[in-house]
This record gives structure tokens, sequence and C-alpha cells, in this order.
């Protein structure tokens, strides 16, 4: 017999198959269970982390203050507004009957474990974020450049910044458990 996986009309069934599923809410893009919104999250995860890299490398190794300030800021307004609306999707839809593979279905114990891990990075991430770039804001001058603050924006800035990597790690790895495969 020939795996699944082995074979592109088999993957292209099993595709059609979630795709025509009477799941609530838009159906994603990225050719597993999960909904628009959760594919948005996945790849704008992806954006942000790189992203997020990129300008602290750019502050790092270049000086780029303003730079690294605008797109800081810049990611932070996107996350708001992506994050805002999975968050209305997933009240409005949820997630559970998609991650079951059946309307009326539940999650697995692994997917219900990855969630938890996933929402303690996620959580604190919510709240650290903020609270680094209100800091930053009121403390560097404008332009920005290196002061007083620096010091103390740099220890909480780089937990910030390990915090959003393992929101979005933890975040992948949910996505993989409950909606692929």
């Amino acid at each position: 017999m020939v795996p699944d996986s082995a074979c592109p009309l088999l993957q292209f069934h099993g595709f059609m198959v979630n795709f025509l599923m009477n799941y609530p809410g838009w159906n994603g893009f990225l050719g597993t269970r999960a909904s628009f919104m959760l594919d948005l999250v996945v790849v704008a995860m992806v954006a942000v982390v790189i992203l997020m890299g990129w300008s602290i490398r750019q502050v790092k190794m270049h000086g780029r203050f303003t730079l690294h300030k605008r797109v800081q800021l810049s990611l932070a307004a996107l996350l708001a507004v992506t994050v805002t609306a999975f968050e209305i999707d997933m009240r409005l839809h949820g997630w559970e009957d998609r991650a079951a593979g059946m309307v009326g279905g539940s999650a697995s114990a692994a997917v219900w474990a990855a969630l938890a891990i996933h929402l303690c990075f996620a959580i604190t991430t919510v709240v650290l974020w903020p609270i680094v770039i209100g800091l930053a804001l009121r403390r560097f001058p404008r332009p920005p450049e290196p002061g007083s603050h620096s010091t103390t924006h740099r220890r909480w800035a780089r937990l910030a910044a390990w915090d959003m990597l393992l929101t979005a790690i933890s975040g992948w790895i949910f996505y993989l458990l409950a909606f692929v495969g």
C-alpha cells in the first residue's frame, strides 16, 4: 500500500476534504484545517521575528536608533491589530473543531498542553512589550539616542525579545500539533 504522503492525488484529496469541511469561520490559506486568522497569525509571526531581529541588529551593530524605534512601533501596531482580529475570530468561531478535525470534536491533550505553554509566553509578552515600549517612549530623547535609560532598556527589551521569540515558537508548535496532519 502507498502511504498518503507519497501520492500527490491523495494529498490533494486530504486538502480538499479539510477545505470543504463545514468548520465555523473562514478557512485558512496554508492548506491546513486552521482558520484564515490562525494562518495569518502564523505568517505574521514569521515576519515579526525576522523584523524584530533585524531591528535589534540595526541598533546594536549600526547605532540606527530612529530606525529601531520606527520598526518596533510599527511591529507593535501591526501585532495589536492582528492579535485583536485574531481574538475576535477565536471568540466568534473557536478553534477546537478545527483542531479535532471534526465539528463537535475536542482537541487532544498534547494540543491543550502546547496551548498552555504558548499562552504562558503570549500573556507575558502582551504585558512586557508595551511596558518596554512605553518606558522607551517616555525616557529616551527625541530623536532617540543612548542615555540614562539605555541599560534598563537593554535588559528589559532583551527579555521582551526572547519572550516574543518563545511566543512565536510555541505558537508554531501549537499550530502544527492542532491543525496539520
